[in-house]
Order: structure tokens, then sequence, then C-alpha cells
């Protein structure tokens, strides 16, 4: 196995799980395959357990994972729920037959899941049989869903499925004032109650985890794997104020309140003062399209992790708007991988933004727009942030990431 960091003698077989379709790489799907590769490249040997793919060709990312070594079980799904990308894999007799097999012939010593449905169900029950160590991270424990009338019974049914899918009840705690949040929060509860170790990449969510009743809860930051060389910091902001916004065109991400606050940060500035890009995807897009006509938004769809990274170093500033949902967003990572400082809105985050990220006072679009406004008047706090971000890089080292993981996959004395 080739291997950037040769003599690793104490290498594990590891093999880290997802439910979530890796046909796009979301926040969840990049910090998994980083992870992977992290390990891959220290000279662990990784096998990659997640649904199959769509047919036709083969996706670049595991084209890249083969071709440096790395290991993978494809399962098949039933269907992919639509809104979500999430592959239907239901954890039943056959899976775990063909999950004990696949286990065993590989002598595989850990279970690391990055989800809390069907296949890590299935995946987690199988190492729990033949005594393999469990992980799981937890990408997001502050589900939010559409509030609206038949809460409770669509609270009872997100358990019911949950039981249906996974094979056992999830946690009936009151987790969330929102009855549906609070059922959806119950399945990464139950997920965590059966493993021996739970993975936080923030210090906000593991407090939460530990609040709900969780044992044993490690914070790792997340780390990127293939971003290639770092970026260069600002040292000035020429021309207009550009402003690049990553993530998934969902409510939970607050796409239209970002667009709401450009529109009103424009009419208060001189023509030319902003240039904004969007990137991703989602069932937000056309809405967003609409109101963000006449104003310097571009959209750029989905792009690959390189792209996404050029887009970055093109702009002055990242831009991340969610507030009550984000654990510790892969978007931050990767801009001050890129030299860049984080404009962000909610304040139980601070792996790396507490040295190079602008906070506006709250998070409504109105105090949003005038912190652009601000800023355009005087960029001094954009080329502090970006000159800060080497610093705020260091909290997610790689290096860091890998031995701070195998500690946690260690039994506790």
């Amino acid at each position: 196995m080739s291997s950037e960091h040769p003599g690793t003698t104490d290498a594990r077989r590891i093999a880290l799980v997802i439910d979530y379709s890796l046909d796009y790489l979301g926040g969840a799907q990049s910090a998994f395959l980083d992870e992977a590769q992290l390990l891959l490249s220290r000279g662990h040997a990784v096998t990659i357990v997640a649904p199959c793919v769509r047919r036709g060709a083969e996706p670049e990312w595991s084209r890249r994972w083969r071709a440096a070594g790395g290991d993978l079980v494809l399962v098949p799904h039933l269907i992919t729920i639509p809104g979500v990308d999430l592959p239907l894999v239901r954890n039943t007799a056959a899976l775990r037959r063909h999950l004990m097999d696949a286990l065993s012939s590989r002598q595989i010593e850990v279970v690391h899941t990055h989800s809390e449905f069907g296949l890590s169900a299935a995946a987690v029950s199988v190492a729990r049989r033949i005594g393999l160590r469990t992980a799981q991270t937890v990408h997001t424990f502050f589900w939010q869903a559409p509030m609206g009338a038949g809460a409770g019974i669509a609270a009872s049914g997100i358990r019911g499925f949950g039981r249906w899918l996974r094979g056992f009840a999830s946690s009936r705690a009151e987790l969330a004032d929102a009855p549906v949040d609070s059922a959806l929060r119950g399945l990464t509860l139950g997920m965590g109650e059966r493993v021996d170790v739970v993975i936080s990449p923030s210090a906000h969510q593991a407090e939460r985890l530990r609040e709900a009743g969780l044992q044993r809860v490690d914070v790792i930051p997340n780390a990127l794997a293939t971003a290639g060389e770092p970026g260069t910091a600002l040292t000035s902001v020429d021309g207009a104020l550009r402003l690049v916004w990553v993530g998934r065109l969902v409510p939970e991400k607050r796409l239209l309140e970002w667009v709401d606050a450009v529109s009103r940060a424009v009419a208060e500035l001189p023509a030319g003062s902003l240039a904004v890009e969007i990137v991703g995807e989602g069932p937000l897009r056309d809405e967003a399209e609409r109101l963000a006509s006449g104003l310097p938004i571009a959209f750029r769809g989905r792009l690959p992790r390189e792209a996404v990274q050029q887009s970055m170093a093109d702009a002055h500033l990242v831009a991340l708007t969610s507030f009550g949902f984000d654990n510790q967003p892969v978007t931050i990572v990767e801009a001050l991988h890129a030299r860049r400082g984080v404009l962000y809105v909610d304040p139980a985050l601070t792996e790396g933004v507490d040295v190079a990220g602008i906070r506006p006072e709250s998070p409504t679009a109105a105090a949003i727009a005038q912190t652009l406004i601000d800023l355009v008047g005087d960029p001094s706090r954009v080329v502090t942030a970006s000159q800060a971000a080497e610093r705020g890089a260091r909290e997610f080292d790689p290096d860091v990431h890998v031995s701070r993981l195998l500690a946690a996959y260690a039994p506790q004395l």
C-alpha cells in the first residue's frame, strides 16, 4: 500500500461506513472521504462501505480512492429519498451476513460510521456481535424540519420509520422544542448509544450530545486531505468586495436570507461595490435565482473541490449563513486552507472562526447587510481575517486529526 507517511507501526484495519450518497460531495461526504484518505495515506488499511453509486461512469472520488490503494464495499439500496439524496438501505439479515463476510475477510478491527441510518445500523450490529471497536462521527445533531400541522404524527412516523429501517428503536428523549426535530435527533442519539465512542467535530455539539446522555464524546475537528497547497493571504482588497457562499441550497443553510442581505447591502452601496458567487445545488435554487435577479450574484452550481478552492481563492471572504444547524462546517476548513476569512452568523461556531471570522451583530438579513456595507467601507477587517486564517487552520491539522482518531478508537482504561 502506498503511503505518504511510511514506517507506520501501529497500522489499523478500519471500515468507514456512510449511508449518504457519495455521488455528490456535501459536507458530511467530504469530511468522510477526507478522513478515509488521511488514514490511508498514513499506512492504515481502510475499507469504505457505502451505498452503490449511480449507473454510468465511475465517479472521480472512487477512481482516486482505488488508485491510492483504498478498498471499497458497495451496498445496493432500495430507492433514493428525493430532496435529501439519501439512499435507502435497510438493516436486514441478508445485509448483516454480507457485512459479516466483508468485515471478517478483511480482518477489520474498527467500524466507524459517519451516519445513523440502515447501513450504519447493520455495520454496527455486526461489529458488536464479533467484538470490534465501534465509533460514530455525528455530522449534525441539530436537525431542523419545517414546522406545520400534524407535527406529532410526523414525529411518530419518523420514529417508526427509523425502527423499520434500522431494526431498533430511536431515543424518545425530548431533544428539541419541535417534535419532528426531536425525533430526528433521536435517530442520531439512538445510534450514539450503540457505539463505543461518539466523535463530534465541534466542542459545542459535543456538549449537546453529552447533555443528551452520551457517556463518551471526543472532539475531533475535521481536516482536509485533498485540497492542494494552501492559498495566499490577502494584503489588500481592490475593486469590488468579492464573497463566495458554499453549501447545499436548502432552508437550514439560510440561502434566501443571504440573498436578502446582499440585496439590502447593494441598495445602500455604490454600483460595483459587491460581487457574490453561490456554489452548490439544492431545492431552493430557482427561488434564490428569482430573488437574485438584477443583483451581482452568480450561481455556479455544484463544483468539484478543486474548483471550490479556486472560487475561495478568487474571493476576499467566504460566507457561511447557517444558524443553529451546523456542527463544524467543512466550508470553514476549506476557507481557512484557502487563507480566507469567514463571514459567519452562528456564535456557537468557534473552531477556526474564533481567530479568522467576522460575525455580524445578529443572524438577521439586516445585520448581515450592515456588516457587508461596513466591510466595503473599510475592508481592513477582511485583510486581517485572511492573514489570521493560517493560525485558524492549525486546529484542523491532518496529523493531529489522525492521532486523535486513533486515540478515540482505543478502549478507555
